[in-house]
């Protein structure tokens, strides 16, 4: 069982909360037609979309929901315009789940969902591992996102920038941790939602998200402004973040610090040292695709050794689950090779040494910095395991802190022993009564 503390902080001053002992009970498709596309890439017989926020087409159902949102939710997939990272507008796609209930009087209050890290290619997009392969890809969230839906909240959770459907215009192309694109997409699709449902939305609405979209969530609320000017109806309420991993380049140091300790033990590394380096290496690949993408000069051959220098340009397509896989093997094998392999010794990332290159301390300073020396509007809801190796203690509270510097309204949970998968569910009861605060639920 795991203790969760919450911790108000405004502005410098930390009020001690309460500690509870939850118990969180487990909560508990349709075919769809593709539409008809023409040559330039649009739908036929659809005029033109023109604005961000504007829906391109018209929705068509989901498949494969998962049975514990599609008992309490119809979801369809929309396409939307937004501005994307290289200029000019793009297509974007994002799931549309709606209560079975009626609207509440003034419509329902809506949830804009930032799922977590899938990959880099569009075809890893939450959307089209449901659709084309039944696989829920957003880790442990559709219990949470059921339960929200049960409160008669609509969610629409997109795909991000650069993942989604390429039979529905996707261009290639994701901003991994790059803050106009991660903020954009989720803005956007609250825009296009209200668009496309009016006045069965009340126009409140608040973005939430888990790991990477627990970044992206806290980019929407730094671009909030521009909803509500591409819709006036929309009204920011407050921020949800679950589990964000707020500051790579110190979270990388202190992976590589406990790597290096288990390479000078010179006993045979643990499974767990191994997922540890697993984890300093695959996800770079992304951060260096997008960093290339948007226009940063890095260099891949200063970044990786051969070893992940291939994995990388062979394998940049592979969705996250599959690309660990491939890495753990490549690790595994170098160090079967020879008893003088070590963790350090594996030729992939070069230790901590590519986050003081100038071009990757551009990135997260233009990106994770910004958001961090910035007053996002509203309150912010910052849920934390303490078991969390992707964001390790210190660099929680240092980035919390930081942010408090510049007069931000953070609700800080620590839920004691949670991992970063736990997060959604240990949390589950704060994030349904902060819900409960900013809608005005009884």
């Amino acid at each position: 069982m795991t203790r969760q503390t919450m911790l108000w902080l405004h502005g410098g001053r930390y009020r001690r909360g309460f500690a509870v002992l939850l118990l969180v009970a487990a909560l508990l498709s349709t075919g769809s037609v593709a539409p008809s596309w023409s040559s330039d890439n649009g739908p036929t017989g659809i005029a033109e979309a023109t604005s961000d926020g504007d829906v391109v087409g018209t929705p068509t159902p989901l498949r494969n929901v998962p049975s514990v949102i599609a008992d309490v939710a119809d979801g369809e997939l929309i396409v939307y315009r937004m501005p994307g990272i290289q200029g000019g507008q793009i297509n974007a796609t994002a799931m549309l789940f709606l209560p079975e209930q009626q609207p509440p009087e003034g419509g329902w209050p809506l949830v804009v969902w930032g799922h977590g890290t899938v990959g880099w290619a569009p075809e890893c997009a939450p959307s089209v591992q449901l659709q084309e392969h039944g696989r829920w890809a957003d880790g442990p969230n559709a219990a949470l996102l059921a339960a929200i839906l049960k409160m008669n909240i609509a969610v629409v959770a997109p795909d991000y920038e650069g993942l989604g459907p390429v039979a529905d215009g996707v261009p290639e192309g994701h901003g991994y941790y790059e803050l106009s694109s991660e903020g954009n997409s989720m803005i956007f699709a609250a825009v296009a939602a209200q668009r496309y449902l009016g006045d069965r939305l009340s126009g409140q609405w608040v973005p939430a998200g888990w790991s990477e979209g627990g970044f992206a969530a806290l980019a929407a609320a730094y671009y909030s402004d521009k909803a509500a000017k591409a819709d006036p109806d929309l009204e920011y309420r407050g921020t949800i973040a679950l589990a964000p991993v707020p500051d790579v380049p110190a979270m990388s140091t202190i992976l590589w610090d406990d790597i290096d300790r288990a390479s000078q033990s010179g006993l045979p590394p643990t499974e767990h040292q191994i997922e540890q380096l697993v984890f300093a290496n695959a996800e770079t690949i992304y951060f260096t695709r997008t960093q290339r993408y948007a226009g940063y000069a890095i260099d891949p051959t200063v970044i990786y050794g051969p070893n992940m220098l291939k994995l990388y340009r062979e394998n940049w397509r592979t969705c996250l689950d599959d690309l660990n896989t491939l890495v753990k093997q490549d690790i595994q094998n170098y160090l079967d090779a020879s008893p003088s392999h070590r963790l350090t010794t594996y030729p992939g990332i070069r230790g901590d040494t590519p986050s003081s290159l100038p071009e990757n301390r551009r990135f997260y300073g233009e990106n994770q910095g910004r958001l961090e020396n910035s007053t996002l509007p509203g309150s912010i809801l910052w849920l934390y395991g303490t078991e969390d190796i992707t964001s390790p203690a210190t660099i929680t509270y240092n980035v919390v802190n930081r942010m408090l510097i510049n007069d931000n309204d953070i609700n800080l949970a620590v839920l004691e022993g949670a991992g970063h998968y736990d997060v959604p569910t240990v949390g589950r009861p704060l994030v349904q009564a902060r819900l409960r605060q900013l809608f005005g639920i009884k």
